[in-house]
């Protein structure tokens, strides 16, 4: 058999610093550079690192929700198995509209139709088929929630019917009033307390005469109580107690004509 030795003998002595009159070498300019094996050819680009951080562009933002406007949105209670339908305007904001309608359960609405009608409006439609209460209707744009939205729909039962052809006689006679001229005022049209009571005057001294109706409707339907108390001269003091926490409507009527600022929006935390 043989044997096979390998031997590797270092050289020394060029790592001794060498001076050299043109100014080459280690201590030079020259592209040549010294070490301890030798010597050897530096290039150019060999210690071309970026010394800056890499620059992220971020474009612009083109979705301006509050742009977006909503046409012919229910105002007021509909009946529940009702069709609902209402307008998008984007108003010159770009981008792909997302429309959920949350029942009063909270399960989703199936199905919603979008039809665009111009490229300025979008046509929505859908069907209040899951019974009485509050239904919230969702609207995004770029996955941008717009102001105010969730929107209420408020949906009742409905009356019934003429029975075989004949209309059901009304026992309430008509009155000549304009709710528009009723003031309403009062803590309890802006904020709900779950652990006092909440009050608030409406004054419908100017607007003729008819009758105050008043209701509150939460997730879990109408308030437990409601006292509307006649102080005199057609003004009413309203109060009111609800014991859960969520989204409420107050609809308040003079006959059958809402008062202005009807139905009312609350909160309860």
């Amino acid at each position: 058999m043989f044997k096979v030795s390998q031997e590797m003998r270092l050289n020394t002595q060029a790592a001794a610093p060498a001076s050299n009159p043109s100014g080459s070498g280690i201590d030079g300019n020259s592209p040549e550079e010294g070490g301890i094996f030798g010597r050897y050819q530096r290039t150019p680009d060999a210690d071309a690192y970026p010394s800056e951080p890499p620059r992220v562009y971020v474009a612009p933002e083109l979705t301006d929700a509050g742009k977006v406007q909503l046409l012919h949105f229910p105002s007021g209670a509909v009946r529940i198995n009702s069709p609902v339908g209402f307008v998008i305007k984007r108003n010159g904001v770009k981008g792909n509209f997302e429309v959920r309608v949350e029942s009063p359960t909270g399960q989703p609405i199936q199905p919603v139709h979008q039809k665009q009608l111009d490229p300025e409006r979008f046509q929505i439609d859908c069907q209040l088929s899951a019974g009485a209460g509050l239904y919230k209707v969702h609207i995004k744009c770029n996955s941008v929630t717009l102001p105010r939205s969730p929107f209420i729909i408020v949906a009742i039962a409905g009356s019934p019917e003429a029975i075989e052809g004949k209309p059901i006689d009304s026992a309430v006679p008509t009155l000549e009033s304009d709710a528009n001229k009723v003031h309403s005022r009062g803590l309890g049209l802006t904020h709900v307390s779950l652990v006092e009571r909440n009050e608030f005057t409406v004054d419908c001294s100017q607007a003729g005469n008819n009758m105050l109706l008043v209701g509150i409707l939460g997730q879990r339907g109408p308030s437990e109580e409601v006292v509307v108390k006649h102080l005199g001269r057609n003004v009413h003091r309203v109060s009111y107690r609800v014991c859960d926490p969520g989204d409420y409507i107050l609809v308040a009527k003079w006959g059958d004509q809402h008062i202005p600022g009807s139905p009312f929006k609350l909160s309860a935390e």
